[in-house]
């Protein structure tokens, strides 16, 4: 069973995605802040992969996602959001993202990116 790292400030979206996820069979562990998802990622490192919302408060989806990178560089990273720019997935594919979701996006779009990751 896959172990997804999902975080996102947004209670409805970390709702609705640990829904999709859990259907696909993945084991969620949902986070509102990027800090706290931080502090368990040094302690436990077993995540198939980190579904990370670009735009929230405090650190971001690029320090989020800078982070993880110097702590465990082979953590397949899919970057969310309903508001990125072109420069922003340019600036996303530079720092290591695996794959980006537009929001919104379907169960069948999430699955797609999955089975590429977990190949």
């Amino acid at each position: 069973m896959p172990r997804i790292m999902l975080i996102d400030d947004e209670p409805g979206v970390i709702f609705a995605l640990k829904l999709m996820l859990e259907a696909l069979e993945c084991e969620v562990l949902p986070f509102s802040q990027g800090k706290l998802a931080l502090e368990t990622l040094k302690t436990d490192q077993r995540f198939d992969f980190i579904l990370c919302d670009l735009r929230m408060p405090e650190l971001d989806g690029f320090d989020v996602l800078t982070a993880v990178k110097s702590l465990n560089s082979n953590i397949p990273f899919i970057l969310i959001s309903g508001h990125a720019t072109a420069e922003d997935i340019e600036r996303g594919k530079a720092l290591g993202i695996s794959s980006f979701l537009g929001k919104p996006f379907s169960a069948q779009d999430l699955k797609e990116i999955l089975s590429k990751i977990l190949i």
